[in-house]
C-alpha cells in the first residue's frame, strides 16, 4: 500500500463551523479512505501570518482565505493563488456595529477594527458613502489582534468590525446584543466567494489526482455535516478553542448549513460570479479593470 499523501491546510481562523466538513472528513476517515493525511492547522495566537502567506512561504499545501486574497495575489504577481473549493456558496459575512441606526454613522469619526485585508477598508468606506455618509471620516484601528476584534467590539474599544453571522452573529443573538448588521448585498455589491480553499497554481506539490481526491472527500465531509448535525456538533466540540457549548455549536451549525450550498454542487464556483466581483472592484477604483481574468482565480477540480 502506498503511503498516505500529506496535505497541510492553513485554516483562516480557530476551528469553527465554517470548517466542520473538513473535520468530519478527517475524523470519519473519508480522507484516509482516499489515501490522504490531511492536517488542519489554525493560525497562531498572534495571527502572525495569513493563511495565504503561509502558503506562499511553503509552510502548507492549501490555504483557507477570502476571494480577495486570490485577487490581491494575482494583482501583485507574488503567487498564483487559485481557489479550488468554495466552502460557502452565499455570503455569510457582515459588518456589525453597536447602537447605530445605519452604517453611514460610522463616517462620523467612529472606529472600525480592521483585519488589514486587501480592499477591506476601502470597501467599508465605500459602503458608508453609498449609505449617504462620509467614508473619509471613518477611523481605522489596525493594532488590535485579528483574533480579538470581536471581543474588542463587545468591550466597546472599537465601534464596528467584520464578522461571520453563523458564528459571532449567533453568539450575539444568544447574548442578547443589540447590533446593526450590514451586508454587502444590502447595497447591491456582488461579493465573491468567502472563504475558499486555495492552492498555489504554480506548485507541483499536489497533482490533479490528489486534488480531486481531496475535493471529493471534502464535498462528502460537508454533505455529512449537513445531514447529521449530532455527529458534526460532537466532532467540532473536540476542536473549538476556546471551548464552545453544545447548544452554541448546534445553533451555529444549523445556521451555517444554509450557506454551504445554494442548491448546486458543493464547493463549485462560477466564472460569472468571479467576474462580477472583479468588475465591481474595478468600477470602484480598487483594482485595475480588466487586469485579471476571472478564470485564472479558480478551478473546479
Amino acid at each position: 500500500m502506498a503511503p498516505a499523501q500529506t496535505i497541510k491546510i492553513a485554516l483562516d481562523w480557530t476551528p469553527n463551523t465554517i470548517h466542520t466538513g473538513l473535520f468530519v472528513a478527517k475524523e470519519a476517515g473519508i480522507y484516509t479512505e482516499r489515501g490522504l493525511d490531511v492536517q488542519l492547522l489554525p493560525p497562531d495566537a498572534d495571527y502572525t501570518k495569513s493563511p495565504a502567506k503561509r502558503l506562499e512561504d511553503g509552510e502548507v499545501d492549501l490555504a483557507i482565505c477570502p476571494s480577495e486574497s486570490c485577487i490581491a495575489y494575482h494583482e501583485s504577481g507574488k503567487m498564483k493563488l487559485q481557489a479550488i473549493y468554495a466552502i460557502l456558496q452565499k455570503d455569510a459575512s457582515a459588518i456589525v456595529c453597536k447602537k447605530l441606526n445605519n452604517i453611514s454613522e460610522l463616517g462620523n469619526g467612529m472606529t472600525y477594527g480592521s483585519y488589514n485585508a486587501r480592499y477591506e477598508d476601502s470597501i467599508v468606506k465605500t459602503m458608508i458613502g453609498m449609505d449617504g455618509g462620509k467614508g473619509e471620516g471613518l477611523k481605522i484601528e489596525r493594532q488590535q489582534g485579528k483574533l480579538s476584534l470581536w471581543e474588542s467590539l463587545k468591550q466597546g474599544t472599537i465601534d464596528a468590525t467584520w464578522v461571520f453571522l453563523p458564528w459571532e452573529g449567533v453568539e450575539a443573538v444568544m447574548e442578547g446584543m443589540d447590533l446593526t448588521v450590514v451586508q454587502m448585498e444590502d447595497y447591491g455589491i456582488p461579493y465573491g466567494y468567502s472563504p475558499v480553499i486555495a492552492r498555489n497554481a504554480s506548485s507541483t506539490s499536489l497533482d490533479q489526482d490528489v486534488l480531486w481526491k481531496f475535493v471529493s472527500a471534502t464535498m462528502e465531509g460537508y454533505q455529512q455535516a449537513m445531514k447529521n448535525m449530532d455527529d458534526a456538533v460532537a466532532i467540532m466540540s473536540k476542536h473549538c478553542n476556546p471551548p464552545r457549548s453544545e447548544h452554541f455549536l448546534r445553533e451555529s451549525q444549523a445556521n451555517i448549513n444554509e450557506y454551504y450550498s445554494d442548491g448546486s454542487t458543493l464547493g463549485r464556483m462560477s466564472s460569472q460570479r468571479w467576474k462580477a466581483w472583479l468588475d465591481w472592484l474595478g468600477d470602484q477604483g480598487m483594482l485595475e479593470k480588466g487586469k485579471i481574468e476571472p478564470d485564472a482565480l479558480f478551478k473546479n477540480i
